[in-house]
């Protein structure tokens, strides 16, 4: 009989997982007007980067810059 309650328990927790998860997922957008604002926008020329590398040199964008230009990705997302 105990093997059956353990079956029993699980499914009732993964869907009160599960409906909880879906409950709180209507909380989980996006401003509109909160992100339009943040960040750069798209096409825009990219800020003046720099940073020391792992010899402690500093790098910026025309340092990393080969003979083939230099692609560099920005990443924008809503939780950041």
């Amino acid at each position: 009989m105990k093997p059956n309650r353990v079956s029993w328990l699980r499914k009732v927790r993964r869907t009160f997982i599960i409906t909880a998860m879906a409950g709180l997922s209507q909380f989980a957008y996006a401003d509109a007007e909160h992100a339009a604002t943040w960040g750069p926008s798209i096409g825009a020329t990219a800020p003046l980067l720099s940073a020391l590398d792992q010899d402690g040199q500093p790098q910026d964008l025309e340092s990393l810059s080969g003979t083939n230009g230099l692609l560099f990705v920005f990443n924008r997302s809503v939780d950041w």
